[in-house]
């Protein structure tokens, strides 16, 4: 394991490599950023391959996924949108584990 300080969005493409197991716990706001780095969309090369495993942390954001959003909750609004893209890709299959404020688990077809 390799810890790396900084923004994920700039050190993970520029690692080289693929990984069997992603874990996002960042700011709210970028998960959908940092879900298509790690799927390779937008003409990037794919941080995973077939059987990676990806695991979201925070996608229930204490409750607030649930109730209508201000205007101004940001990150409210990246978890809202990164759950959309999880459930509506067809490349993974994945489920939510309720614990706390919720594990999205989603692994790559």
């Amino acid at each position: 394991i390799n810890m790396h300080i900084g923004s994920a969005l700039e050190i993970a493409p520029g690692l080289g490599r693929q990984f069997g197991m992603v874990f996002i716990d960042g700011d709210k706001r970028e998960y959908p950023d940092y879900y298509r780095m790690i799927m390779g969309d937008s003409g990037m090369t794919p941080l995973v391959t077939s059987g990676s495993v990806i695991i979201a942390d925070n996608i229930l954001w204490y409750g607030k996924v649930t109730e209508e959003v201000p205007e101004n909750d940001r990150y409210t609004k990246g978890i809202l949108e990164f759950n959309e893209l999880v459930r509506n890709d067809p490349r993974v299959d994945n489920f939510i584990l309720p614990v706390r404020d919720g594990l999205n688990m989603i692994v790559v077809k």
